[in-house]
């Protein structure tokens, strides 16, 4: 996969319109459960781990400390679509893996729609099953 490529992926379990973590946080109007709270929190505290793992051994920019998870998320393809395929072939270790930098970007899209999964199941919104 190209950075466009992970970009994309990355987008589209962030803010698609259907089967993202935007769709499943849009369907948690009002007083958000506190777990769905807990979720939203988890997952900037995750990417952020992420992109620290990154940054030691990208040299890419750290999110800024302001960013809530939505533009956190944008900040996330903005910032794949500049790495190049050796970027993405390069190797770190995350969580005691050893993973490439795209298996990582990849962990990143799968971690996200898991938890856009539970936040929607946890939410107020209208339900179709």
């Amino acid at each position: 996969m190209t950075g466009e490529d992970l970009a994309l992926l990355l987008d589209e379990s962030a803010r698609d319109d259907e089967a993202s973590l935007g769709a499943a946080l849009h369907r948690a109007e009002g007083q958000v459960p506190p777990r769905v709270a807990w979720l939203v929190t988890h997952l900037s505290v995750v990417k952020r781990e992420y992109w620290t793992a990154l940054h030691a051994v990208l040299d890419t920019p750290l999110p800024a400390p302001e960013l809530n998870l939505s533009a956190l998320c944008e900040w996330e393809g903005r910032t794949v679509r500049t790495l190049s395929a050796a970027q993405l072939e390069q190797t770190l270790s995350h969580a005691g893996r050893t993973l490439t930098v795209a298996a990582l970007l990849r962990l990143n899209a799968r971690h996200t729609v898991w938890h856009a999964g539970q936040i929607a199941a946890l939410s107020n919104g209208p339900r179709w099953a």
